[in-house]
Formats: structure tokens, sequence, C-alpha cells
């Protein structure tokens, strides 16, 4: 004689609807987000990395970043200080926050000499008063007035649509050729934002730190100046996931 099945009762239901609602308040954004993430690395331009030409000698690169967007007077002083050797970069140009560009020139190296006068400096002061010798040499223009350098390095944000917004975000930087108007080195990458599972526990960071797809940034590959690659670094004072937080989610820019 066979058992008779229990119905299910109405108590029940609530209860598995409200576990399924627990489950999804806490999954739904990495669900999402990952169904986004595959749409935006499968379309046209597929988000991807390269360097399609080695330059040792660059000698001249105009900067522009229009997602800070420019450099203050500290951020190009850290610039001046990486990149502006007198060999293999002698003239750089950097996009100022005011909407100007100044441009910077150093026709032999100076870093070696300039140390064996200042002997008693420490790197800091050092640092600052390489900088504020190298400053001498600006000259401030607009950007239809400059003079047309060797490379340009582009840094754009790229505007997903409102809903891919709130789970995703992505920039873009290109090295281009100016001679040609070839790109010859480019980063597209979409990042993701950090999930209510696993959220920013040390604060103050807009994006999760891997890229979904893209890379973090155009790698250089060791091998001193040969990859034209080393120079799309931009360098900031303010870290770009630092300032997109202060921007985006505390609203100070």
């Amino acid at each position: 004689m066979s058992k008779t099945k229990q119905a299910t009762q109405p108590w029940q239901y609530l209860g598995m609807f409200a576990i399924a609602g627990v489950v999804l308040f806490f999954t739904y954004d990495i669900i999402l987000t990952n169904i986004l993430g595959y749409y935006y690395c499968a379309k046209d331009p597929q988000p991807k990395t390269f360097i399609g030409k080695k330059v040792a000698y660059p000698e001249s690169i105009y900067w522009e970043d229009n997602v800070y967007p420019g450099f203050s007077k500290e951020d190009r002083a850290l610039m001046i200080l990486n990149y502006l050797d007198g060999t293999h970069l002698k003239t750089m140009a950097l996009n100022g926050e005011d909407g100007k560009i100044y441009l910077y020139t150093l026709k032999s190296p100076l870093w070696q000499s300039f140390k064996k006068q200042h002997p008693t400096l420490k790197i800091q002061a050092l640092n600052q008063a390489y900088v504020t010798e190298i400053e001498k040499s600006q000259k401030v223009y607009t950007k239809e007035s400059m003079p047309t350098l060797n490379y340009t390095v582009t840094f754009n944000e790229i505007k997903l649509n409102a809903f891919a917004s709130h789970f995703l975000y992505s920039d873009e930087t290109k090295i281009i050729e100016n001679n040609s108007t070839k790109v010859i080195a480019y980063n597209r990458r979409i990042m993701r934002f950090y999930y209510t599972l696993h959220p920013d526990f040390a604060g103050g960071r807009y994006y999760w730190k891997n890229p979904l797809c893209g890379e973090s940034h155009l790698y250089y590959d060791g091998k001193g100046f040969n990859q034209i690659g080393y120079y799309a670094s931009l360098k900031h004072t303010n870290g770009l996931n630092k300032f997109l937080f202060e921007k985006y989610i505390k609203g100070k820019k």
C-alpha cells in the first residue's frame, strides 16, 4: 500500500523564496558582471594588448591624459624624473589640468653630472632640484600651437552604457606614431567592481585589481627602452584606482 505524498504547505514556499531571495541578493552582481564582461570582452574592438613596434630612441613624446584629466605640476615632475633622460627621450609634452600643453627639453644627459654637483643632497631634495633645473626649459602651448612630436600617448575612459557602468569600468591606452598616424601599441581593458560577497575591505578603491580582459598596463618587457610600451605608464601622484573612487564614489572631483 503506497504512502500518500504530503502536500507542500504555503509556509514552505515562503521559506524557499526567502532563501532564493537572500542568495540572489548576494550574487546578482556576480552574475550580471560576468554576463556584461563576456559581452564587452567579445565586442569589437575586442579588448586586447599589443606592442607592434619597438623604438629604442623615441626622442620626443606627447602625453594626453583625458581621464584625470591632465597632469598636475606634481605629476609633470614625476614624468620628468621617469622619462626625460636626454638620450632616449629629449623632449616631452604633457597636457595640464588647466588645458594647456607643457613642453620640456633636455638635449643631453644631465642626471649623473647633476648628482656630482650636489653631493650633500638627499635623494628627495636632489630629485626636486633636478626637476627645478629641467623646468627652466618649460614652454607652454595650446594643443593647436604645440610642435609636432614623434609619438603621442593617449589615455581615455571608454564610456559604457548606463546599466553596465554600475558593474564595469573601461579605459584605453594608445601609442601613435605621428608621422604615419599608426597605432603602434594599444591596450583596452575591462575592469570589474568589487562584489557584495567580496567588498573592498581596504577601502578607497574603485575597481578590482585584475582586468576581466585586456591588461592592467601596456607591459614593459624589461629590455631597457627597447619597447615603446614602456612609455605608456602615466605617472600621477594620486593612483588611478583611488582617483576614480574619489571622483565617482565620494564625488570630490
